[in-house]
C-alpha cells in the first residue's frame, strides 16, 4: 500500500510541476472530471435497477404491490395509475436500459474529451519543452548526445501523455468505485469494512510489482536514451565508421542496448502481467468469504434481509472487475512515471542567459568593439579566459591567435553571445553588448565558423535563414561576395537544389562559402570569422579566402585564425596563451619581435598551426 500511495503520489507531483506546460483549457479538464463523476451514479442505477426487476420477478402480487409502493419504485405507479404489473416490468426494463444507455453515452463523450485533453497536453507538452531546450544554455548540448535529447520528445512526452491517461483512467475508476462503495455502506457497514480490508491486503501484496514495474520503466528510458544515442552516432558518423571497418562494433553495441531493451520490456510483461491475476484471484476469493461470512452472521442471525446480500453480491461483482482494474492501471502508471519524471527534468532546465538581454537597438559600430577584463570559467571550474582587453577600431579587422586550448573560440563564443562571462564585458561604443536585444545584435552580426553547418534543406533556404525577408537583390548580393555563382549554376535546381543532411551534396569549400553568404546576406556590421579556413584544402582554401577578404570590406571583423598566412593583412593581431593575452601588434610588429607570436610562426609548417604541438 505504501509503494501504491508514494507512486500515486509521485505521479500528482510531476503532474503539478507540469501544470504551466500542459495548459489543456479549464472548461475541458471540468467537462472530462464532470463526464468521471457523472458515469458513476450512473452506472449504480443501473446495477440497482437490476434487483427490484428480480424481486419483481420472483414475488407473487402482494409483494409486487408492495414493491411498486416503496421508496424507489412509487415513481412508477404515480405516473402511470392503474397499470398493470406487464407495463410497470416493461417500464422497469427500460429504465435500465435507459440508465446503461445514458451511462455509455457520458463514457463515449468522457474518453472524446479525454482523447482530445490528452492530445492537447501532448502537444503543449512538446512545445514547451522544445522552447525550453532552445533557450537552455549551450552546455546543455555538450553535455548530452542530440540522440538523447531528440529521445526526450519521441519516448518521454508519450510516455508522459501515457501516464496522463492512466492517471485520468484511474480518477474515473476511483470516482465510481466510491459510488458503489456509498451504496455498498448503506446496505452493510460490516460488508464494506471487510471489503475494504480484502482491498487493502491486494494491495499490500501488488506493491512489490508496482516497485518493480517502476524500476523496470526508469531502466527501459535509460536504454532508449541510450539508443537514440547510438542511432544518431551511427548514421551521422556512417563514413568515419566505414572508413575505419568499425561498422561490426557500432553494431554490436546497438545490438547490447537493444537486448537491453528488449529484456526490460520482458520483465517488465511478466510482472505486470501476474497483476491482474493476483488481484482477481484474492479478489473473487476475498469476496465470495465476505458472502459466506455476510450470509451465517447477517442472514442467518437476522441482521439483514436477503435482498441486501443480493445487492452487495451485484455490486462487489462490479467492485472486483474496478480493484482489478485499478492495480493494472496503477501498474502501467509506475511502468510510464520514469518518462513523466524525465519530461519534468528537462521543463526545469534553466533559461539562457540567467541575466536577461537589453532592449538596445544595435545599429552600427561607430567607434568601436572593446574586450573589457573579460573573464570567463568553465562550470567544471577550469578558467578559460583571464581578464583579458583589447579594442577592435570600428571598421578594422582584428585577428586571434594562438595554440589550441588558448581561449580564441571563448572569446568567440562570448561575443556572440553564447556563454556569459565570469566577470567584465565586450562593449560596443561603451555600452555592453549585453544591453542590446537579441533580433538586432544576431540580425547586425554575421558569423562563419570552422565548420559550416547546414540544414537539409533549399540553398535558399540555408543562405537566408534567420533572415526569411531577404530579398532576391541580398541574395545576389551574398552570392557575388562569396563567389558562389558557379557553384548555384551547376546545381540541378540552383537556388532549390537540396544540400543533403549537413551539406553532403557539397564539397567543403563550397559549404564554407555557402555559410559566408549566409552570414553576408543580412549585410552585417559585425563579422566573426571562427577559423573559417582551417579545414580546408590549399586550393579551397584560397577560393574561401577570397571570398573572406571582399566579406571584410569595410566591415569590423573579429577574425579566429588557425592558418597564421591568412592573417597577414590585419590591421591588429591579438596573440593568447591560457587564456590571456601575451602580444599584441600588426603582423610586421609582431613578426620582427622575439615574442609568443614569432615563436608560432617559427614551429607553424606553411602558416598552419594544426602541425604544432
Amino acid at each position: 500500500m505504501r509503494a501504491i500511495y508514494q507512486l500515486v503520489r509521485d505521479v500528482l507531483q510531476c503532474l503539478w510541476v507540469l501544470r504551466p506546460h500542459l495548459r489543456p483549457g479549464k472548461w475541458l479538464v471540468v467537462a472530462v472530471v464532470f463526464c468521471s463523476f457523472a458515469s458513476a451514479p450512473l452506472e449504480v442505477a443501473g446495477v440497482g435497477l437490476l434487483l427490484p426487476m428480480l424481486a419483481f420477478l420472483q414475488g407473487d402480487e402482494s409483494q409486487k404491490a408492495e414493491l411498486l409502493n416503496g421508496r424507489y419504485l412509487h415513481y412508477l405507479k404515480d405516473a402511470f395509475p392503474n397499470g398493470s404489473n406487464s407495463l410497470y416490468f416493461g417500464l422497469l426494463c427500460g429504465l435500465i436500459v435507459l440508465a446503461v444507455l445514458t451511462k455509455n453515452l457520458v463514457l463515449y463523450v468522457g474518453a472524446n474529451l479525454s482523447a482530445h485533453l490528452l492530445s492537447r497536453c501532448g502537444d503543449n507538452l512538446r512545445r514547451s519543452l522544445f522552447r525550453r531546450v532552445q533557450a537552455a544554455p549551450i552546455r546543455i548540448f555538450e553535455e548530452n548526445k542530440a540522440g538523447e535529447i531528440s529521445g526526450v520528445f519521441t519516448m518521454e512526452t508519450v510516455r508522459s501523455v501515457n501516464a496522463m491517461d492512466f492517471a485520468l483512467g484511474i480518477f474515473q475508476r476511483v470516482a465510481m468505485g466510491i459510488f458503489l462503495l456509498m451504496v455498498m455502506l448503506a446496505l452493510s457497514w460490516q460488508v464494506t469494512c471487510a471489503f475494504l480490508l480484502m482491498v487493502a491486503m491486494v494491495g499490500v501484496l501488488t506493491g512489490v510489482l508496482h516497485r518493480r514495474i517502476k524500476s523496470a520503466g526508469a531502466e527501459r528510458m535509460t536504454l532508449f536514451t541510450k539508443m537514440g544515442g547510438r542511432l544518431i552516432e551511427g548514421f551521422s558518423g556512417i563514413r568515419v565508421l566505414r572508413a575505419t571497418h568499425a561498422q561490426r562494433a557500432q553494431t554490436a553495441g546497438f545490438d547490447a542496448v537493444t537486448s537491453g531493451i528488449a529484456a526490460t520490456e520482458r520483465q517488465a510483461a511478466r510482472v505486470s502481467g501476474l497483476l491482474t491475476p493476483i488481484s482477481e484471484t484474492v479478489g473473487v476469493g476475498g469476496a465470495m468469504a465476505i458472502i459466506v461470512a455476510a450470509y451465517h452472521f447477517l442472514i442467518l442471525q437476522g441482521r439483514m434481509p436477503p435482498s441486501n446480500l443480493l445487492a452487495l453480491g451485484f455490486i462487489l461483482v462490479r467492485l472486483l472487475p474496478l480493484v482489478g482494474q485499478l492495480h493494472a492501471m496503477l501498474g502501467q502508471l509506475g511502468y510510464n512515471y520514469a518518462g513523466l519524471k524525465e519530461a519534468q527534468r528537462w521543463t526545469e532546465l534553466d533559461s539562457y542567459p540567467v541575466a536577461r538581454f537589453g532592449a538596445h537597438t544595435f545599429s552600427g559600430i561607430q567607434a568601436g568593439l572593446r574586450f573589457r577584463d573579460l573573464t570567463f570559467r568553465y562550470p567544471n571550474g577550469k578558467l578559460a579566459l583571464d581578464r583579458v582587453s583589447f579594442d577592435v577600431p570600428s571598421g578594422k579587422t582584428v585577428a586571434l591567435v594562438g595554440a589550441s586550448g588558448s581561449g580564441k573560440s571563448t572569446l568567440a563564443a562570448l561575443l556572440i553571445r553564447l556563454r556569459e562571462p565570469t566577470s567584465g564585458a565586450i562593449e560596443v561604443d561603451g555600452t555592453s553588448h549585453w544591453e542590446f536585444s537579441p533580433e538586432s545584435w544576431h540580425g547586425g552580426m554575421g558569423v562563419v565558423e570552422q565548420e559550416a553547418f547546414l540544414f537539409h534543406e533549399s540553398v535558399r533556404h540555408n543562405i537566408c535563414i534567420g533572415v526569411p525577408t531577404a530579398s532576391e537583390a541580398d541574395i545576389q548580393r551574398a552570392l557575388d561576395i562569396a563567389h558562389l555563382h558557379d557553384v548555384i549554376s551547376a546545381l540541378p535546381q540552383g537556388l532549390e537544389t537540396i544540400v543533403g543532411e549537413r551539406g553532403t551534396m557539397l564539397s567543403g569549400g563550397q559549404k564554407q562559402r555557402l555559410a559566408i553568404a549566409r552570414a553576408l546576406v543580412r549585410n552585417p556590421k559585425l563579422l566573426v570569422l571562427d577559423e573559417a579556413t582551417s579545414a580546408l584544402d590549399n586550393l579551397s582554401e584560397r577560393e574561401v579566402q577570397i571570398a573572406l577578404d571582399a566579406a571584410r570590406a569595410g566591415r569590423t571583423s573579429v577574425v579566429i585564425a588557425h592558418r597564421l598566412s591568412t592573417i597577414r593583412n590585419a590591421d591588429l593581431i591579438v596573440v593568447l596563451e591560457h587564456g590571456r593575452v601575451v602580444e599584441q601588434g600588426t603582423w610586421k610588429e609582431l613578426a620582427e619581435a622575439t615574442g609568443p607570436f614569432r615563436k608560432l610562426l617559427d614551429v607553424a609548417r606553411d602558416g598552419h598551426l594544426a602541425d604544432t604541438a
